[in-house]
C-alpha cells in the first residue's frame, strides 16, 4: 500500500474528460454559440418579467 500503485501519472493523462466531435463547437462559431444563448436567456427573462420585447429596458430616470 505504499505509493508506487499509482501506474499512470495524474498530470494531464486522465485529468479532463474528452468531449465527442459530434458535440464540439468549432471555433470560429463559438461568439454565435454565446449569442444565441444570450438571446434566448433574454427571451426567457422578459416571459417571466411579462415584458414584450427586447426594447423595453428601464431607462432609470
Amino acid at each position: 500500500m505504499g505509493r508506487d500503485e499509482h501506474k499512470t501519472s495524474s498530470h494531464g493523462d486522465r485529468g479532463l474528460s474528452q468531449t465527442p466531435k459530434s458535440l464540439k463547437i468549432p471555433a470560429d462559431s463559438v461568439n454565435e454559440e454565446y449569442a444565441r444563448e444570450l438571446a434566448e436567456l433574454t427571451e426567457l427573462r422578459n416571459k417571466r418579467l411579462g415584458k414584450s420585447g427586447p426594447d423595453q429596458s428601464s431607462s432609470g430616470r
